[in-house]
């Protein structure tokens, strides 16, 4: 175990091509399989609600993100830094449209027109405060730094959307919105682990260990999902 610092990355070749982390692309395609196929799981259900279109839209670029992620661990040696990019930026937009979608439900339109903006504002200001790091920080030493401003801005906007409005929901629409609240509650545990670089073996760092609490919000995510879906609407076939 190690705290404070990270294990060496592992190395491996394929045909002829120099990989790193293969444990970090594993966690992240798992995440894409199974977001995507919430995707799915959405698509099957009749609904062209706000709520419908913009978690969709929410669970795809999370599942995107995380693909080029494994990408950006796997290829580092060919893509280095900017190969991160993608992930990154793409966290952002992750955020901004869960918020959305559970804007859409609130009941006042005035509060959502207004949680609307603020939601548009702290998308904006984080990108430029991303770029500026990028820009100004020398981060090849130490690529984690940045993950600075896509960590916070999910953790506020993930924090509020799901945990907040979550439990809102539960009380106001329906109970199978207690199963997102409860998938942010799950996650935290990844903040002091990436924070303090908690590793507990170079097969399974810190990295894989958010990775997991991730999978098990995913399920959180598949349960609400099926209970809220299967009460408000009818299934179709496609």
């Amino acid at each position: 175990m190690r705290i404070g610092s990270d294990f060496e990355k592992i190395k491996f070749d394929f045909y002829g091509f120099h990989l790193l982390e293969p444990n970090a692309f594993i966690g992240d395609v798992l995440l894409f399989l199974i977001a995507m196929f919430l995707v799915y799981k959405i698509g099957k259900y009749n609904s062209n609600s706000a709520f419908s279109k913009h978690f969709r839209i929410f669970l795809l670029l999370y599942s995107l993100s995380f693909f080029m992620g494994g990408l950006g661990h796997l290829l580092f040696n060919y893509w280095s830094i900017p190969g991160k990019y993608a992930s990154w930026f793409g966290a952002f937009f992750v955020s901004y449209f869960v918020e959305k979608a559970m804007i859409s439900l609130h009941p006042n339109l005035k509060t959502q027109v207004f949680l609307n903006k603020i939601s548009m504002f702290k998308l904006l200001g984080m990108i430029l405060l991303e770029i500026v790091l990028l820009i100004n920080v020398d981060i090849s030493n130490d690529p984690s730094i940045g993950l600075i401003f896509p960590a916070l801005n999910s953790t506020i906007g993930l924090g509020f959307s799901l945990g907040i409005l979550g439990y809102y929901f539960q009380k106001k629409i329906d109970g199978s919105f207690k199963y997102l609240w409860m998938s942010t509650l799950v996650a935290l545990p990844s903040l002091p682990f990436q924070s303090l670089k908690i590793n507990i073996h170079p097969w399974f760092d810190r990295n894989d260990f958010s990775h997991l609490l991730l999978v098990i919000s995913l399920l959180f995510y598949w349960k609400f999902i099926d209970a809220y879906y299967r009460k408000a609407i009818s299934p179709v076939i496609i």
